[in-house]
């Protein structure tokens, strides 16, 4: 038996009091910011569903389908991960628009547990936080996923339980949506005599006036021409500053002899053969019934000064020295205009 000096013992407890707190430290130091959360969810996600438009193009193109199924199995795992990242970070609105979102991918995708697993635990996540609205809501939409994939019995179980639980909490809007989806289901389980009791009921509670819930007015700030924005040479359109609805607002202006009826932005370099280079697209727009006639504009620079997308609240923008311009645009005598074709002059 050895005997471990006083001092010596008091030097053993500091040395791991001190590891100890170096390591609460690092695990600390390592904990991402809710900013963090925020940033990589909308970057995985974005980036997934890059992916996935890729595979359909190729798919369209004559390409091999199975990418597609591959594509839609890789975005819901990306979904997955990106749901516990906005659940951390608080994001409410971005955690139920995905939760649908990946269950649609899943219905897609003919996979029903995962379906049902995934809605049934996000029900419960809202029961324990109180939210009877958002728990009430996510069987609803397990119900429509239910009938989606021709699952009818255990939709009319659901809703039927969601019917019940609206009724509990007088939610008379979403309980005639509910009725009325049910009535579809009841339908097709040949309980067509059932049905249309429900619909009548529906119809009853669609006419109640529901106390409106105060909005408070959100002032949009005008559309500015963004810094990295450039007119190509030659572009069918060009940005303008127009009084629009009595103020000055930032258009893009057709300036050909033809109409327009679909325009596609995005990122370009300049080549050493003074060519535009498109590195990547950003959004695209398009109108039916003759598009833009010539003199008339498109309003793009709202979404071109927002955020990427819906996941995320970057700022769209091109990178380094990049310029951001119109790289296509579809005239209605069905012909393309595009800027590869032109010479790149900055003015």
């Amino acid at each position: 038996m050895f005997l471990v000096h006083p001092h010596k013992r008091l030097l053993q407890i500091a040395v791991v009091l001190i590891l100890s707190c170096a390591s609460i430290s690092l695990i600390q130091a390592q904990q991402p910011t809710r900013e963090e959360m925020l940033k990589e969810a909308g970057r995985i996600v974005t980036q997934t569903e890059r992916m996935q438009g890729e595979a359909n193009k190729k798919a369209q193109a004559g390409g091999d389908r199975k990418a597609i199924a591959e594509a839609l199995r890789a975005t819901a795992e990306t979904f997955e991960k990106a749901i516990e990242l906005w659940r951390a970070a608080g994001d409410d609105v971005r955690l139920d628009a995905a939760i649908d979102e990946l269950t649609r991918l899943y219905s897609v995708l003919g996979d029903y547990d995962r379906v049902v697993d995934r809605l049934t635990r996000e029900a419960d996540f809202w029961r324990v936080r109180g939210n009877s609205t958002n728990q009430i809501e996510t069987l609803y939409l397990l119900g429509i996923r239910q009938m989606q994939m021709g699952r009818y019995a255990a939709a009319v179980e659901t809703l039927e339980d969601v019917v019940k639980m609206c009724r509990s909490s007088q939610r008379h809007s979403l309980e005639a949506n509910v009725l009325s989806l049910l009535a579809d289901v009841y339908d097709r389980v040949q309980r067509a005599k059932e049905a249309e009791p429900l619909r009548a009921r529906a119809k009853e509670l669609w006419a109640i006036k529901e106390p409106e819930t105060p909005v408070v007015p959100r002032k949009t700030p005008l559309a500015t021409i963004p810094a990295q924005w450039v007119d190509l040479p030659g572009a069918p359109l060009a940005a303008e500053y127009r009084v629009v609805d009595g103020s000055n607002q930032a258009v893009l202006v057709n300036r050909s002899s033809k109409g327009v009826e679909g325009v596609m932005f995005g990122c370009v370099a300049l080549e050493d053969n003074q060519k535009p280079r498109v590195l990547y697209r950003l959004i695209g727009m398009g109108l039916n019934h003759g598009g833009v006639r010539p003199g008339s504009f498109y309003q793009p620079f709202s979404a071109l000064n927002g955020p990427l997308n819906r996941w995320t609240d970057e700022k769209m923008g091109c990178e380094g020295a990049a310029k951001m311009t119109l790289v296509e645009a579809d005239f209605d005598d069905s012909t393309t205009w595009k800027a590869e074709t032109v010479d790149w002059v900055v003015r």
